[in-house]
């Protein structure tokens, strides 16, 4: 099994058939009669706007659980594509997506028999959260349809969220399991081999690889995560050198546009590698995009030969 990890976005998810993220939007919308717009506005403060909005009419403790849930009632409805099946048989045991679908799983198996393998069995955060499918680990790390309370959304659980992996990474944390009575931080425990609990892990131990992922400024979880890991490998903060790449693909016909070229400079700023040589054609149609995609994943398995 090859040394290294994926990290995919909704990109994917484009080919396939199924609910749109707008398209989900708009039925929420409908469902509780309110306006949404979220154009121009960070998407987890659009959420809170959408909550309060819902909530003020609802007048129910429960409303944020009933609209995670009809949130992953929709997202159901998204199928796996050529794509989800090639990363599905690619050689590498760790695959994490910011997605809360199943398509990647169902490729391989049937959806009720999916469930979460983590080793802290959380309810609401996803720093462990993963579904073993053969000799692959996949890590939702936003949460996913199986548990909709886990679906990460607005600032009030990104906040939680972040102040979780930021205790497992950096702090140390305690939990009621024995054995994970006051876990060592990350940082302290890279030079014991085959300690890993988290997909946080692999953005220590080994390359990985991001594709599909807009990574958009607002994601603040995996931003710190990348800051916070070039902060260890610089000052030399962690028990052991840090020398993986990150690398982060983004198609050439987005290269050249400003806000790519802002968002390029920071990622290199935080030790990453972008490689923007392919997809010179993309989005010129979905056949470009998938073509794209298979493009992607040939040149990963070419880097890890």
């Amino acid at each position: 099994m090859s040394h290294y990890a994926l990290l995919v976005g909704n990109g994917i998810n484009n080919l396939a058939d199924g609910n749109s993220w707008f398209d989900v939007l708009q039925s929420l919308g409908a469902k509780y009669k309110i306006a949404i717009d979220t154009n121009n506005k960070p998407f987890p403060l659009a959420y809170e706007e959408i909550y309060f909005n819902i909530l003020k009419t609802q007048h129910s403790a429960r409303t944020e659980s009933t609209i995670k849930r009809f949130i992953a009632d929709k997202i159901q409805t998204i199928t796996f594509n050529d794509i989800h099946r090639h990363i599905m048989t690619l050689n590498c045991q760790n695959v994490m997506t910011t997605n809360y679908d199943l398509a990647l799983e169902s490729c391989v198996k049937a959806l009720p028999e999916i469930k979460n393998d983590g080793i802290i069995k959380e309810q609401k955060y996803s720093v462990f959260r993963h579904h073993q499918i053969n000799d692959k680990r996949l890590w939702h790390i936003h949460g996913d349809i199986t548990v909709a309370n886990s679906i990460t959304l607005g600032y009030e659980h990104y906040s939680g969220y972040l102040q979780a992996m930021r205790n497992y990474t950096a702090t140390g944390s305690s939990y009621t399991r024995k054995e994970f009575n006051d876990l060592k931080p990350l940082i302290r425990r890279l030079s014991t081999p085959g300690d890993e609990y988290s997909w946080i892990d692999n953005f220590f131990r080994r390359n990985v690889y991001i594709f599909g992922l807009t990574l958009d400024f607002v994601e603040i979880d995996l931003w710190w995560l990348l800051t916070f890991r070039e902060r260890c490998r610089l000052l030399k903060k962690s028990d052991k050198e840090i020398s993986n790449q990150i690398v982060y693909y983004v198609p050439a016909s987005f290269a050249a546009n400003e806000k790519s070229q802002a968002k390029i400079t920071l990622l290199k700023s935080v030790g990453v590698i972008v490689n923007d040589r392919l997809g010179q054609h993309f989005h010129r149609s979905k056949d470009d995009e998938k073509a794209y995609y298979v493009a992607v994943i040939a040149d990963i398995e070419k880097s890890e030969e």
